[in-house]
């Protein structure tokens, strides 16, 4: 027997997740984003992108959330419980990153605080630390529900740490450029950012796969991702525009050298990146009570 996809009304069928949408795809996007920019610029000693980084990561991300929340007031009761909630985990990890990040960056420079030494040592470490758990973070809370299919899979984290990692190469590359920075090894940034774009193609391919061999939940949410409502987004903004583009760019600018290619190259990264975690929210389905 076919189960219909339902509203709110009380019948049998699947529902779909409304809670998180727009907003909470935004701070998403934004916390992965600069913290795959800060990421990659502590790597290849970029500063600026470390305080870019940073501020999509912190004041991006963070603004979102309090759009959604709407009571910052209550915010600290989120994070009260890092032992048991991935939530309060990331919150920390805000806060750990907004206060180790620019620390870090101003001993790098020979500000406040000494560029050797044990605590500019432990800053670096803290701040590294705190960016991978706002790479991972998302996917780890998406994850943990048990109830929407579509989410709860081991692939969740590993698709939100690729997708920063490969916001945080090209947003570095395309700073680099656009700013004449001399930064050594960009043609080894240029060959990891197509390496990456290639990855993240064959995870997304694998992921649909398994959700679509998983739940009836699942099957049902990457049917509207494949065939369904939103079918021409996921194909042509996540899949043609995100990656097939992105990659045909990334080859282009690494024979070429480009800047105008690598523009587009970073737009159409930008798009895909943000498409692929909104449809994902979009699409994700409770299972029938019945």
């Amino acid at each position: 027997m076919a189960v219909p996809l339902v509203g709110r009304q009380f019948v049998v069928g699947f529902r779909p997740q409304t809670e998180w949408s727009g907003l909470i795809a935004t701070a998403f996007f934004l916390g992965k984003l600069g913290a795959g920019l800060f990421m990659v610029s502590y790597v290849a000693g970029f500063p600026l992108g470390g305080w870019i980084g940073l501020l999509i990561a912190v004041v991006g991300k963070g603004a979102a959330h309090m759009l959604y929340l709407g009571r910052p007031e209550r915010f600290w009761r989120v994070a009260a419980r890092p032992d048991r909630s991935w939530i309060a985990r990331g919150m920390w990890a805000t806060f750990i990153l907004s206060v180790a990040g620019p620390l870090y960056l101003l001993g790098n420079a020979g500000i406040v605080v000494p560029s050797e030494g044990f605590l500019f040592g432990l800053l670096s470490v803290l701040a590294v630390l705190a960016a991978f758990v706002m790479m991972i973070y998302d996917g780890m809370v998406m994850s943990s529900s048990p109830s929407l299919a579509l989410w709860n899979t081991a692939l969740m984290p590993v698709l939100n740490l690729f997708y920063a990692l490969l916001g945080g190469l090209t947003m570095t590359s395309f700073l680099v450029h656009y700013t004449g920075v001399e930064l050594p090894g960009l043609d080894l940034l240029s060959m990891m950012e197509i390496g990456v774009i290639a990855l993240n193609l064959i995870i997304v391919v694998v992921y649909a796969l398994t959700m679509f061999n998983a739940t009836a939940a699942g099957q049902e949410a990457v049917r509207l991702l494949t065939r369904g409502r939103y079918s021409a987004w996921f194909f042509g903004g996540v899949v043609l525009v995100g990656l097939v583009a992105s990659l045909a760019l990334a080859l282009y600018f690494a024979a070429t050298g480009s800047l105008a290619a690598l523009a587009w190259l970073a737009a159409a990264d930008l798009v895909g990146h943000y498409l692929l975690f909104y449809l994902l929210l979009k699409a994700a389905l409770f299972s029938p009570v019945m």
